[in-house]
């Protein structure tokens, strides 16, 4: 018997279509119109993988000095530690964070004083003092506790951005939105928060904030959510 020319060509055509067995389909691609693909396949015509996203150290991209942790009397810091993570389970703190602010601040002696006028473990000012109803400096839970409220309130202006919470908690509030929520151009803000940070990793053993984005709007942390004072 033979075959026809437009038969053969018919039986061709239909073995590079689509085949149906059962309930599933398959198609048979060709190698010619699909480089890479097939029994040919080259790792050489893939496309490029997509380039990660770029982070940049946190000092780096923020302009922060790198500095290291402050010195303090490790003697001296023990005896305040259960009073510490006292303060810090009332007002839903990170307990390293308070050790940082106050290592850095008084290196942990109640009875420190700034030319300035700020007093006590936390360093208040009279008038921070007042605000979160501390009547006495020098007694480390108040100071402690009006230090705990201040920054619980930083958190929630700032929205957990620490790295304002903390240029807020030395040069105040205003002076950070005075420069777009950014850290004031202060050497001594910039310098302050860089020992926070650098005491809070040496406590700690891992850096509060550890990466941004190479143009960051905001740098968070992850510390627990907010509760009612």
């Amino acid at each position: 018997m033979t075959i026809r020319p437009t038969l053969i060509a018919a039986l061709i055509l239909a073995s590079s279509q689509t085949f149906a067995f059962g309930d599933s389909s398959y198609e048979f691609m060709n190698d010619t119109t699909h480089v890479g693909l097939g029994a040919t396949m080259s790792f050489d015509e893939l496309p490029p993988a997509a380039a990660a996203k770029t982070v940049a150290p946190l000092r780096a991209v923020l302009n922060i000095p790198h500095v290291k942790a402050p010195a303090y009397n490790k003697q001296q810091a023990a005896s305040y530690n259960k009073l510490i993570n006292q303060v810090a389970r009332e007002h839903k703190l990170d307990p390293q964070l308070l050790h940082a602010i106050v290592s850095v601040e008084s290196g942990y002696n109640p009875g420190a004083a700034s030319p300035k006028g700020a007093q006590g473990l936390m360093q208040l000012m009279p008038d921070t003092a007042a605000r979160f109803g501390v009547s006495d400096r020098a007694d480390p839970l108040q100071s402690l506790r009006g230090g705990a409220r201040y920054l619980r309130f930083l958190q929630g202006y700032f929205k957990q951005d620490m790295t304002l919470v903390i240029a807020a908690y030395n040069a105040g509030e205003g002076a950070v939105g005075k420069f777009r929520n950014t850290i004031p151009p202060y050497r001594e803000t910039q310098e302050y928060v860089a020992k926070v940070l650098a005491s809070y990793e040496q406590r700690a053993g891992q850096p509060l904030i550890a990466t941004a984005a190479a143009k960051p709007q905001r740098v968070h942390a992850t510390l627990p959510p907010l509760q009612p004072l």
